[in-house]
């Protein structure tokens, strides 16, 4: 594998790659033109109401995943502005960089990393996986055939292993569907940030057959689906980057664990489910005296002010957050130079925090809010409620669209299922069909258009279309 050339790796071309109509050059480059498509989207709009952590919480001050995006996306600008820094002072680079450029593809891609997420968190892509799995086997395509029998390797894998980072890439190139039939039309730099994981999902499969120690970062997941594989070739023939991941992907995924685990652990606190007391011991576990002691003179700081209103230990907790993520931030961005070359030659395959000075720290304060935020009962019911209203819907769509565009008749009741179906998604599954004769190769495509639908669904629509069908609440 060749070394990465900066030049490609933010590649303006986009997907699909067409003439420009205007040239709007001397007022925004290209990638800023991106970010302007994406914030004006509806799939972006809808990550408002999308699960971070705490679903269908009513909360202003619990974050979604629209917040958690923001938050994302300006880390991850810092981090950026920071490496390019570096880069430029330590002259790693002959040619001269476009800071400009790889900071935005940054501020773009970081928007769009959890766009494909379905909703109810990341438990709602186990309703997908679990029900697919559960149900390929058993669900009749004729009298001989199951469902699992008319699909290919990949497109089972597609289903069984269902992949939010998949669905990214098939939201912006494919289901959005605005002024043109080809997705958001984006640069390839910003696609190929967003591929965290640069193989298919049978090759994901394939990685889970080793031994856990011997399993690649790179293959942990998927990030396209076998309907979006000849968009992903083209993504990663334009940067250059075929077989291995964009450096800028590394920055992009430092950037959302530190977001998560400190605003998730600011959440947590919110919701009293950890203390000052709790950190501390946290703290001390995994040795990191230095924030010990900032910690408690936050606190020492905030008990001897007089005019203070608010809680000393809260104002402590919060401040500290802030500062242990800052600095966080920097130790990501010199993790990222201390690896340079490794990264820009495409063998680096570890994450950037696992291989910073406060890795222990970092891990030490994800194991505590997994434990302490992520599996309280009240999340776990509410991740329960969201696996039976996925799990309802997907059976419901995927029996009316068995037979959907076929010869064979669909009765009534399918027919008022599939009268509720977006129209862009219907129109992509058409434009996916249109070359295909043989109507067992259109099943995938079928499956996939419950798939889109259902992910697409924010938690407050999922969970109402769910009460309206089972008629809850609809009897006084």
């Amino acid at each position: 594998m060749s070394r990465y050339n900066w030049n490609r790796l933010i590649s303006e071309r986009r997907i699909p790659d067409r003439p420009k109509t205007a040239n709007l050059s001397s007022l925004r480059s290209e990638v800023e033109s991106d970010y302007y498509r994406i914030i004006n989207s509806a799939s972006f709009r809808r990550l408002q109401d999308k699960t971070q952590v705490f679903p269908l919480d009513r909360s202003d001050f619990v974050r979604t995943r629209l917040t958690h995006s923001l938050e994302v996306s300006a880390i991850a600008k810092f981090i950026g502005k920071q490496v390019c820094a570096q880069i430029i002072e330590q002259q790693l680079e002959e040619e001269t960089l476009n800071t400009h450029d790889i900071v935005e593809t940054l501020a773009c891609a970081s928007l769009l990393h959890d766009i494909g997420n379905p909703p109810f968190g990341h438990f709602g892509e186990s309703a997908i996986q679990n029900w697919f799995s559960t149900h390929l086997q058993t669900i009749a395509y004729d009298e001989t055939q199951t469902l699992y029998d008319v699909l290919s390797e990949q497109q089972r894998n597609d289903l069984c292993y269902y992949e939010g980072n998949a669905q990214s890439l098939r939201i912006v190139t494919r289901l959005h569907r605005l002024s043109a039939s080809e997705g958001m039309h984006l640069t390839s730099g910003v696609l190929d940030t967003i591929l965290k994981y640069p193989c298919s999902s049978s090759e994901k499969k394939q990685e889970l057959q080793k031994p856990k120690e011997e399993r690649s970062l790179l293959r942990k997941k998927h990030s396209y689906f076998y309907s979006e594989r000849d968009i992903y070739e083209t993504i990663k023939n334009n940067t250059g980057t075929s077989g291995g991941r964009n450096p800028l992907t590394f920055i992009l995924e430092a950037a959302d664990d530190l977001a998560y685990t400190f605003s998730d652990l600011e959440d947590g606190y919110n919701k009293g489910l950890y203390t000052y007391g709790d950190l501390c011991q946290q703290l001390t576990a995994c040795g990191d005296q230095a924030g010990l002691q900032r910690l408690e003179k936050l606190l020492a700081r905030c008990q001897a002010d007089p005019h203070a209103v608010n809680d000393p230990y809260r104002s402590a907790v919060f401040n500290w957050l802030t500062v242990k993520q800052l600095y966080c931030i920097s130790e990501a961005s010199k993790a990222f130079i201390a690896h340079y070359e490794a990264i820009m030659q495409g063998t680096f395959e570890q994450e950037l925090l696992a291989v910073c000075s406060e890795a222990a720290v970092i891990r030490q304060l994800k194991r505590f809010a997994f434990d302490r935020v992520y599996q309280t009962r009240s999340i776990i019911k509410l991740e329960l409620m969201g696996n039976e209203i996925i799990s309802f819907l997907l059976e419901r769509f995927v029996d009316a669209l068995l037979h959907f565009d076929s010869d064979r008749k669909q009765n009534e009741i399918q027919e008022k299922y599939c009268r509720l179906l977006s129209p862009n998604y219907i129109e992509c599954y058409h434009a996916s069909v249109k070359d295909l004769t043989d109507d067992r190769d259109k099943v995938y495509y079928r499956l996939l258009l419950a798939a889109d639908f259902i992910a697409g669904m924010t938690d407050t629509y999922a969970k109402t279309l769910y009460q309206e069908i089972k008629g809850i609440g609809a009897l006084r």
